[in-house]
């Protein structure tokens, strides 16, 4: 479903048209730019996104299914972008991940976000105060989420040091002996790490890619 669309133009806020197929003309003819956020949208709802924006159907077909790898793809006119946000839960001990998809064309960003932990309406919001950083265009935005989704593995990292911090005085304690308890634990804990790596370890290339790429190919 789409959950924002709005046109943003010198970096600040107007609220996007009824219809869609008028956001990218609007946009343009104003020179700015429209985002629109979409929430786990169906194949018919996205249906409509593709064809008045011209994505990739390589990339759309991605965008759909979700459980990708965090990835930047170079087409001629637009990039798209994968990155996993992560969640930590303290009360569980557990990391969880989400994906976030970033379209953005001459005029247009759009970000398709599936599951939880999502930093994509501070982010937006964040932005909107920021008029500077926002009337850089469609890249300010992807920028921004990057930015943030980066963030937010550090915050990740230092939740899962204190954990380990934990389990090791948990290990050495005198009264602990080796429990099966502290076994688990121990299991429960690289099994979140990897989780984490999964979601990290990969963004390390794009990110690289994309800091040597021309606004819609590689420089």
């Amino acid at each position: 479903m789409i959950v924002d669309c709005a046109i943003y133009r010198d970096g600040h806020r107007t609220e996007g048209p009824e219809d869609l197929s008028d956001a990218l003309g609007e946009a343009r003819t104003a020179g700015g730019f429209v985002w629109i956020g979409l929430h786990e949208p169906s194949e018919r709802e996205f249906d409509h996104v593709t064809r008045e924006f011209g994505l990739h159907p390589l990339a759309v077909e991605d965008a759909l299914k979700a459980h990708q790898r965090p990835k930047l793809e170079v087409y001629d006119d637009s990039l798209f972008v994968v990155l996993k946000p992560v969640a930590y839960e303290p009360e569980t001990d557990t990391v969880t991940t989400g994906e976030i998809m970033v379209f953005l064309g001459e005029g247009f960003v759009v970000t398709v976000r599936h599951g939880e932990g999502s930093p994509l309406k501070a982010v937006r919001h964040r932005l909107e105060q920021e008029p500077e950083l926002l009337g850089k265009g469609p890249t300010s935005v992807l920028y921004a989420v990057a930015d943030a989704t980066v963030d937010h593995y550090l915050d990740v990292a230092t939740e899962l040091q204190a954990d380990l911090e934990g389990l090791e005085a948990e290990v050495f304690s005198p009264e602990d002996g080796g429990s099966r308890h502290t076994a688990s634990r121990i299991y429960d804990f690289k099994r979140q790490v990897l989780e984490f790596r999964r979601a990290t370890g990969p963004l390390a290339l794009p990110m690289t890619r994309l800091a040597g790429t021309a606004p819609y190919g590689v420089a």
